[in-house]
């Protein structure tokens, strides 16, 4: 897997700003072209830029994988026009705000708050093809700050039980392990954005963090 350190909008927190999938990776209006590049050479595929609401938080406040984007309703229709202008499905989601911190996804499989209405549960499966599990992380509904997955492995938070970690181990179907980011932020999702080739991880992450990164990412 190829992993950096890095930057997007001069900050470490990569995952609150970049959204990453198996088809491209969405990043907010106006960053650096050296930014861009270096996601493009990391990624290897599309680098989009977006705004959600007016906010450049595209990944606290969406979810996406390669067969769609979930938007909050406080999102602009013009910024779901410029989506779908593209070649993206997009669909909006009611009464949820920031969609990202409660949801996480790969291209088969995904973890929401326990909160999340059925309604909506349902309608984000059936969009994304996905089997969404209701979980939560050392007892946070906040489980997409707290989890990071990809098709090949997923990292959570060290505040997740053991109890929890077992049962989103079981419906991912995949290894994972526990990790910190950044120094220590245990928000893993803050300050990493990875699909199942590559990441990019917060320019503060330690070497200790980046090898239990690397594990959880491929599985290992």
């Amino acid at each position: 897997m190829r992993i950096r350190l890095g930057t997007v909008r001069q900050s470490p927190f990569v995952g609150i700003f970049a959204l990453a999938t198996e088809k491209a990776v969405f990043v907010p209006m106006g960053i650096s072209g050296k930014e861009r590049k270096m996601l493009e050479q990391v990624f290897e595929t599309e680098v989009i830029q977006a705004s959600v609401a007016n906010s450049s938080l595209l990944g606290v406040l969406a979810v996406a994988n390669e067969k769609g984007i979930i938007l909050p309703e406080i999102a602009e229709q013009r910024e779901q026009a410029e989506l779908e202008k593209q070649g993206f499905r997009v669909k909006k989601v009611e009464n949820i705000a920031a969609l990202g911190n409660i949801i996480e996804v790969n291209s088969g499989r995904g973890i929401c708050a326990e909160f999340l209405p059925e309604k909506q549960r349902r309608e984000i499966e059936r969009f994304l093809s996905i089997e969404l599990k209701q979980a939560s992380i050392g007892g946070s509904d906040l489980v997409g700050a707290n989890c990071v997955a990809t098709n090949k492995g997923f990292l959570i938070s060290p505040k997740a039980t053991e109890k929890e970690f077992k049962a989103i181990k079981r419906h991912f179907g995949n290894e994972g392990t526990r990790a910190t980011a950044n120094y220590g932020d245990s928000f893993i999702a803050n300050s990493v954005a990875a699909n199942s080739s590559a990441a990019i991880v917060g320019l503060h992450t330690t070497g200790h963090e980046l090898s239990r990164i690397d594990d959880g990412l491929t599985g290992a």
